[in-house]
């Protein structure tokens, strides 16, 4: 009666390590896929965790910040020193 005890709870260690290990494994997987659609996507991957303190409240929208598209030129050196306005030093 004792053996069948011990075969038992061993058992269950078992199968809860593998259930453990399995649902880590998912959750590695599942954050490295995130990453890689992110990357492909071209979007900045958002790994804040937000915790909503009141759930019933309307939700803001968000800024629209992923892609800022700006247009920048070339400024040549000046001929002339700078000025600076904290006085000379």
């Amino acid at each position: 009666m004792n053996l069948v005890r011990v075969v038992v709870r061993l058992l269950f260690v078992i199968a809860g390590a593998v259930v453990g290990l399995a649902l880590f494994l998912f959750a590695v997987l599942a954050f490295v896929a995130f990453l890689i659609v992110s990357l492909l996507t071209g979007r900045k991957p958002d790994l804040r965790f937000r915790v909503n303190q009141n759930p019933w409240a309307p939700r803001r929208q968000q800024a629209a910040e992923d892609v800022v598209d700006i247009e920048a030129r070339e400024v040549d050196e000046p001929s002339r020193p700078v000025q600076r306005l904290d006085g000379p030093r």
